[in-house]
């Protein structure tokens, strides 16, 4: 009998140990919303019509936006004036996100472009890939 309670707790022990590493994230830290986060842009492309492909990265622009586990949002998307046709931009990123599947939709005070694209999350980041609103189309990736 004291064998059997030596295997069953051998094995109920390996059980919970893989249970919680199941559990946890890619450094070891359990991650009760897989989208949570700080995300920075990696790639951050804008193409008008009747005009060339802009990187917004490379002009000096950036998008910064942190995904709280209760589904809020703050950060910051700046956009120069290359970017805009007009004045620079700098808009803030406070609002809230939605995860619905692997499709993520914003929602800010800010009116900007990010809250019409249609976000698509896999692993450390959300990306949105040729995407059209108002003549202008978006090649977005955020990485966490």
């Amino acid at each position: 009998m004291s064998n059997v309670r030596t295997s069953f707790r051998s094995v109920f022990a390996a059980v919970a140990i893989l249970g919680t590493l199941a559990a946890c994230g890619e450094d070891g830290v359990i991650d009760p919303d897989p989208i949570a986060g700080t995300y920075t842009a990696t790639t951050f492309r804008v193409a008008r019509p009747s005009s060339s492909e802009i990187n917004v990265l490379a002009q000096g622009g950036n998008f910064s936006i942190i995904l709280g586990g209760n589904g809020t949002t703050t950060g910051t998307l700046s956009l120069p004036a290359v970017v805009t046709g007009a004045a620079a931009l700098q808009a803030s990123m406070v609002g809230t996100v939605e995860r619905n599947g692997n499709s993520v939709s914003f929602e800010q005070t800010a009116d900007t472009f990010v809250r019409d694209l249609n976000w698509t999350v896999a692993g450390r980041t959300i990306t949105v890939t040729n995407q059209s609103v108002s003549g202008a189309t978006y090649t977005i990736v955020l990485t966490r």
